[in-house]
């Protein structure tokens, strides 16, 4: 596992100064340590700090990149980007699915390749560059690491890009595979009412494909058909009998 860590921070561009704290970001919750090893923890935690650090470093590389884009169109784009099919992009990239410490159960059930846990791991591993660095660097490093990683995949139409029709585009998918609908439903809202999140999750044939969250129902239903999209475009295979 070791070796595969090794290849991870070559693709990352980065060398931790503290490798625990890598390791710390590739330990899921389920993975119980045996009785030689340190127990370092899991991830659950600073993948909380690594998604605020990915919404500031990609919301400034926005606005650098394109100037012409207003708050909403911003917005917009970044949702996008950092949506848990963005972030499972970036995970599958970086191949972080073979560097994880999982559980047996987890491990059987095919966690290495959950769309998922695949982009919480990648908030965590950013968390933990900024961990690492921030005492010499600052935001520095991981900004220069984030935007290694993402300015390569920006499209130079920003405002087709934040308007694509995910919708439509899964609707299509599914009918010509199923001949069946994409239905949306809300699943979770939070927040004041001022500042509300909403979560929705896209169905065939009543079997969860995708979700995504957002300031509007409609934001969060184009994420999940995003998610959706790319999972089954990936393996069609999911809409087999489903």
């Amino acid at each position: 596992m070791k070796q595969k860590w090794i290849h991870l921070c070559n693709r990352l561009d980065y060398q931790f100064e503290n490798p625990d704290i890598l390791r710390q970001a590739l330990t899921h919750k389920s993975y119980l340590p045996l009785e030689s090893e340190e127990n370092f923890g899991n991830n659950e935690r600073i993948e909380f700090l690594g998604d605020a650090v990915l919404d500031l470093v990609t919301s400034e590389m926005l606005m650098q990149e394109f100037p012409e884009l207003d708050e909403g169109g911003l917005s917009k784009f970044r949702a996008s980007l950092v949506s848990e099919s963005g972030l499972c992009k970036q995970a599958r990239a970086l191949e972080l699915g073979d560097c994880l410490l999982l559980g047996r159960g987890e491990e059987m059930t095919g966690g290495r390749e959950k769309t998922s846990l695949l982009s919480d791991t990648f908030e965590a591993v950013m968390a933990a560059i900024y961990l690492d660095s921030r005492d010499k660097h600052g935001l520095s490093e991981i900004a220069r690491v984030i935007r290694k990683l993402f300015l390569p995949h920006l499209p130079e139409n920003a405002q087709g890009y934040i308007t694509r029709d995910y919708k439509s585009e899964l609707q299509e998918h599914v009918q010509k595979l199923t001949g069946l609908p994409s239905t949306y439903e809300l699943v979770d809202e939070t927040g004041p009412d001022h500042q509300k999140e909403f979560t929705m999750a896209v169905f065939v044939r009543d079997k969860e494909y995708g979700r995504g969250s957002g300031a509007s129902k409609k934001l969060a239903s184009q994420l999940a058909a995003e998610n959706a999209l790319v999972r089954i475009q990936q393996d069609p295979s999911l809409l087999e009998g489903g």
